[in-house]
């Protein structure tokens, strides 16, 4: 009977815990990936991890989609009676 081995290390690309920062957001979000950065930022945790920055995601998305800041809805005129 064969014996099952385990993947290769260089199959797998290596993974680290990182901080994507939404700028549009003003969010950030502590998990996994390949990538990497030269900027670090501070975690609730203390501990410093690579932050990499992203323009855009689906939470500033749904945030401007649900009326948050910046959305068309906010910016709505008052009614003439309340200015």
């Amino acid at each position: 009977m064969k014996t099952m081995t385990h993947a290769k290390k260089t199959t797998h690309p290596e993974t680290r815990t990182v901080v994507f920062r939404d700028q549009s957001a003003d969010l950030r979000y502590l998990t996994r990936s390949t990538r990497t950065s030269e900027h670090t930022t501070t975690w609730k945790d203390g501990n410093i991890y690579p932050v990499i920055d992203v323009d855009l995601s689906s939470a500033a998305h749904l945030s401007r989609a649900r009326g948050g800041e910046g959305s068309a809805r906010r910016r709505k005129a008052a009614p003439a009676g309340r200015r």
